[in-house]
This record gives C-alpha cells, structure tokens and sequence, in this order.
C-alpha cells in the first residue's frame, strides 16, 4: 500500500512538472510576456502633415492676417522665407504636426509677378525673376492664392504654375485660395475658375464666401455673443485699404486650409495661439488694431471674438458647413 501511494505521488509530481514545462515553453515562444498584454503595441500614429513641406504662394490676401507672416519686398531669398511661424504653423504644431512652411507672397504681385520670370509689379522689385529664387521645389503641398487682378488666362496661369511643382514631385497636392470681398463683390474671373479648377485635380479653399456672406449679413455665427461687421473681419487703414483681411480672417484662412488638407472638423480646433504673445510676438492685437484700424476712429471686436469661446465655436461650425457646401461649384 505504500509503494501504491508513493506511485501515485511520483505521478503526480511528474504531471505537474509537465504542466509547467508546457507554460514555460509558450512563454519562450512569446518572448516572456504576460499573454494578457499585447505582443504588438501599435504606435501612435504620426499626424499626416509631420515633416510635409509646404508653399504658400500669393500676396497681401494671405500675409495680412497672419495665415503667414508678413516679410518685407526685399527678402528674396528661399532661405529666407522658409521655416514661416505664422497661424498655418502654429495650428499644425498645435496638432502635433511639425511642417515646413515656405511663405512666398509678396504684396501687390500677381501669380505671373511671381513666377512670369520678370516681376512686373511696382514694389521694389520690378523685373526680379522670384521663380530663379525658388530653388528647392520639391513640396507636398502647394497653397495658390491670386491677387485681385485675375488674369483672363487664370486657369492656364494656375496650370503652368502646378506643372513647375510636379516636375519636382509628381506627388504634390495643390490648393486654390478664394478670399474675400474683393472677389465677391468684385464677381472676378477666379470665381468662375474655380470649378474648372477642382475639375483640374486642386482643392478649393473658399473662405472668402463665409467672410463675405457673414460681412453682408446673409449669414450668423450659432450662440455668437457678439456683434459681427466689416472691422470684425477686415482692415481699416486707409479710405482705399478697407479689403484686407485682419488677424480673425487669418486665422480663418489658416484653419480652412489646414480642415481641406486634413479632412478633419474646424469645430474645437486651438485657437488660444491667435492673440498670446507668448507663442509668437506677432500674435499681438493690440499693435494690429493699432497699425491697421486708424481710417476714420475705425474700431473693431476681433480681439473679443478671439477670447469668446461662443464666437469661435460659431464661426468653426460656420467653416465645416462652408466646406462642405462646396458653393464655388455653383458660380
């Protein structure tokens, strides 16, 4: 009998021992880890615009409201002009995206002042060729903005100017800027161009429309707090200069373009950036009201939209049915 019981003991034992071999034959096979966890932790996947190059091209429509920062005429050089920290930038950042923006826009000049060969525009650069400047021209994204002269030609213009950028990478993405009042009130040739455009494989960024509709009252933040008009969203400087787009329309600008890239929503986008100096010294409102509203005693409430969540959540909301809309197909 006890022999019997020790058998019994033995096998036991043994059984137990290949059970635990067993459990450490699979652990090796997994690498020693706890089969609860995952053995392959996905990492967090790097926002789309990390490390893209991208153009901004164009003129006062863009830089006025810091979408880019403003250089002067005679900062001509690619090197220059790159590593630009206006909103664009900062809203990237923000977002967790570390692009490279090139800002090549330069007042008063059209798309054929810029890249004719020889500027024709009467600011300090007469006859400059800014293309031969260019010289790395290999972009992911290329952002096109015209001027308020629209040339008849614009879509052969916009054209030749895209195949300058797929020669150096036939993968780059363009974007065609359509601002604001002056060319909805204007009713100018880039209006009806744009549909051709979207045809030609660019994404339309129509922000002039939501500025224009909101300025002439055909349109209204949700919840806004505050009382919208022109100074709300354009600059008063001068009897002649009451078109410009102010630090509030930049900011649009930037954020309508960063929305047609990405896909993703405006509503709760950071905009605590547009007016704290902490972040940029030319995020400062009170030396923007002060240079740009001196026409008349001109006032204007950017600066209190700004710290208004209501208003900003409106005017985000305002932007994703903008975008979606898509109304230039209908000019």
């Amino acid at each position: 009998m006890l022999f019997m019981n020790t058998c019994k003991k033995i096998i036991s034992l043994l059984l137990v021992l290949t059970l635990l071999l067993g459990v450490l034959v699979a652990c090796k096979d997994t690498g020693g880890t706890d089969p609860q966890e995952p053995q392959n932790p996905q990492e967090p996947s790097a926002h789309m615009l990390d490390g893209k190059r991208v153009l901004f091209i164009g003129n006062s429509f863009t830089y006025y409201g810091k979408c880019v920062l403003e250089k002067k005429q005679s900062v001509r050089t690619q090197a220059e002009r790159d590593n630009d920290k206006g909103y664009f930038y900062e809203l990237c950042k923000q977002n967790g995206a570390e692009v490279s923006v090139t800002n090549w826009t330069w007042g008063g000049h059209t798309l054929e002042d810029t890249f004719g060969g020889s500027c024709a525009a009467d600011r300090g650069c007469n006859g400059v060729d800014h293309l031969a400047a260019l010289t790395n021209r290999s972009y992911d994204y290329v952002i096109i903005q015209e001027g308020s002269s629209v040339s008849e030609n614009i879509v052969s213009v916009i054209e030749e100017i895209m195949a300058i950028f797929k020669a150096a990478n036939p993968d780059v993405k363009f974007l065609c800027i359509a601002q604001s009042n002056h060319h909805f009130q204007n009713n100018t040739t880039l209006l009806s161009a744009l549909k051709t455009l979207e045809e030609k494989g660019m994404t339309i960024v129509d922000w002039g429309k939501l500025v224009a509709d909101i300025v002439n009252g055909e349109v209204s933040a949700p919840g806004a707090a505050e009382i919208y008009n022109k100074n709300s969203f354009i600059v008063c400087k001068s009897a002649a200069d009451g078109y410009h787009p102010n630090m509030l329309t930049g900011y649009i600008t930037a954020l309508f373009v960063y929305c047609a890239i990405t896909g993703e929503k405006a509503e709760g986008q950071p905009y605590a950036f547009c007016d704290d100096k902490s972040v940029n010294s030319k995020f400062d409102t009170v030396d923007y009201c002060n240079d740009y509203y001196t026409y008349n005693n001109a006032t204007t409430n950017f600066p209190e939209i700004f710290n208004s969540d209501a208003d900003m959540k409106g005017i985000q909301q305002l932007i994703d049915t903008y975008l979606a809309a898509k109304a230039y197909r209908n000019y």
